[in-house]
């Protein structure tokens, strides 16, 4: 297992294990239930060490279910954050949020019934106390905000809700979690288990990565001498036990939550036709027929910074940003009803800037004219408000109706091997001998412009450093020359390609007997 961004908690005993896929970890699920803002999501954030549950005073703040992994002295478990119980939800899109809650009550192995020590037990409360006595599942009730005298006093009032045990914590401060945690331990066994060797993996840079790039790149590629006989890799198995993190944005209410229920084949996510439904980035894993592994990451709509009123919103924008930060792969998704908008350019523009992979999802194509030359007239507006992803490829489907969406998920992963791929120094400079030689870099007051070698130094996204005898004198054309042949030959769709131009006057490699397969 990759345990780069493991990181360790600070609770006695307490490792959070950040790279098991969220729901399908091991050990039994703990459903953290209540009414709106007692602290459900500070104690998830508590439980898990991270901050991945927005927190705010507001109520309602969550609303789809959010789970997390984590370690307790080698005991492990999962932990789903739920929205808020309202039983009298007139709206359409509370009532959604409840099912959600009741969902996760049905598939949990213990619950936490969360309550507010400062309130004391409300109505809500007390109806709450009642359905889950009939669930036929351990309760735990979680008695929360109990620092200081304010809360401890009234500690006594949650005994008549005639469920034990009863245990005070502090979610904001961490008093007592370690005592709940035992408690559910007594009330659901957890299973041990050993604890891994944690490796700690340091980022090369890109001075190492040049002087080790040939080793590097020759192992990698696509072809291998082995006892004189050239032996080929199937690419198709080179990532296969990899964890694709693909992160759905867009604007509001351009279908991202319904486009994730359709590929995952269940009402995961809360819909509905009002914008700004999904407030929090939601980690949802999936496997395909194939085999392949995917966290698609549904976040919120992301609207002009103008039009950003509420707090909430900003933490939402934040992190659908960072959803975008920590993925290799995004898929934007487009409102073929509303068309392309300018914000649409700012959120594809972000992608470019985080690295990320890109794959263009045209929602909704069953609510307009469908057909050959419906899907080329778009394509022309995509390139025109996206001159720079020209090279992204474009799914048109309809999340409600499922139509194009079993199309999705193979170009995404295409996109993702692309930018994964490490092409070696040999194959490189032999292509970049050819590509010269047909279209040779102008000179530059009198006197030419002479590329000595190139090496790809990174992947995800990848680097291709040219060195040459006068860096500063490589025209911008020529860039994008080279960058659309690297595509061409080398199969860079939808992938932010870099590429660094540095002064050299010779080329190591030049005395090395070129790889031939």
């Amino acid at each position: 297992m990759n345990n780069r961004g493991r990181g360790r908690g600070r609770g006695r005993g307490w490792r959070v294990g950040a790279e098991l896929a969220p729901g399908v970890g091991p050990g039994p699920l703990l459903a953290l239930v209540g009414r709106p803002n007692v602290g459900k999501s500070s104690l998830f954030n508590r439980l898990t060490r991270t901050r991945d549950a927005l927190v705010d005073d507001t109520p309602g703040l969550t609303r789809d279910r959010k789970y997390g992994v984590v370690m307790w002295n080698g005991r492990p478990f999962r932990v789903v954050d739920t929205g808020g119980f309202e039983f009298d939800a007139r709206e359409p899109l509370l009532a959604r949020m409840r099912e959600q809650a009741e969902l996760a009550v049905e598939e949990a192995d213990l619950i936490f019934f969360v309550l507010d020590a400062r309130t004391g037990p409300m109505a809500d409360d007390l109806e709450l106390a009642k359905r889950l006595r009939r669930c036929g599942k351990p309760v735990v009730c979680v008695v929360n905000k109990s620092e200081g005298n304010e809360g401890a006093g009234g500690l006594a009032e949650f005994h008549r809700l005639g469920m034990q045990p009863v245990v005070a914590i502090s979610a904001t401060h961490g008093l007592g979690v370690d005592d709940l945690l035992r408690v559910a331990h007594s009330r659901c066994p957890l299973p041990v288990v050993e604890p891994e060797l944690e490796q700690e993996v340091e980022e090369e840079s890109e001075v190492e990565a040049e002087a080790g790039a040939e080793a590097r790149a020759e192992a990698g590629a696509e072809a291998e001498l082995v006892g004189g006989v050239v032996v080929k890799s199937d690419p198709a198995d080179k990532w296969r036990d990899e964890v694709v993190r693909v992160a759905i944005v867009g604007c509001p209410n351009a279908g991202k939550s319904t486009l994730v229920n359709r590929l995952l084949g269940e009402e995961r996510l809360v819909t509905s036709d009002q914008p700004g439904t999904t407030r929090d980035s939601v980690d949802a894993p999936l496997v395909d027929a194939q085999g392949h592994r995917y966290v698609l990451v549904d976040t919120a709509g992301l609207r002009r910074k103008a039009r950003i009123a509420l707090r909430i919103e900003k933490y939402a924008a934040i992190a659908a940003l960072n959803a975008m930060d920590r993925a290799k792969t995004a898929v934007l998704v487009l409102d073929a009803v509303r068309g392309i908008t300018e914000q649409d350019q700012r959120v594809a523009g972000h992608a470019l800037d985080a690295g990320c992979g890109l794959v263009f999802a045209v929602n909704k194509w069953d609510a307009v004219p469908r057909g050959r030359e419906a899907e080329s007239a778009f394509r022309r507006e995509l390139g025109l408000a996206f001159p720079r992803f020209s090279h992204a490829p474009v799914v048109f489907l309809s999340g409600r109706t499922g139509h194009g969406v079993d199309r999705l998920l193979p170009v995404v992963r295409r996109v993702w091997e692309a930018g994964q791929q490490r092409v070696s120094t040999g194959v490189l400079n032999r292509w970049l001998a050819e590509v010269e030689e047909a279209n040779p870099h102008p000179r530059r007051s009198g006197r030419p412009v002479r590329f000595r070698f190139a090496s790809q130094v990174r992947v995800a996204p990848p680097l291709v450093v040219f060195f040459v005898s006068r860096p500063e004198e490589v025209e911008e054309s020529y860039r994008r020359y080279l960058e659309n042949q690297l595509r061409e030959k080398f199969g860079f769709q939808g992938v932010p390609l870099r590429i660094d131009f540095r002064g050299g006057k010779e080329n190591p490699y030049a005395d090395k007997q070129p790889f031939r397969s």
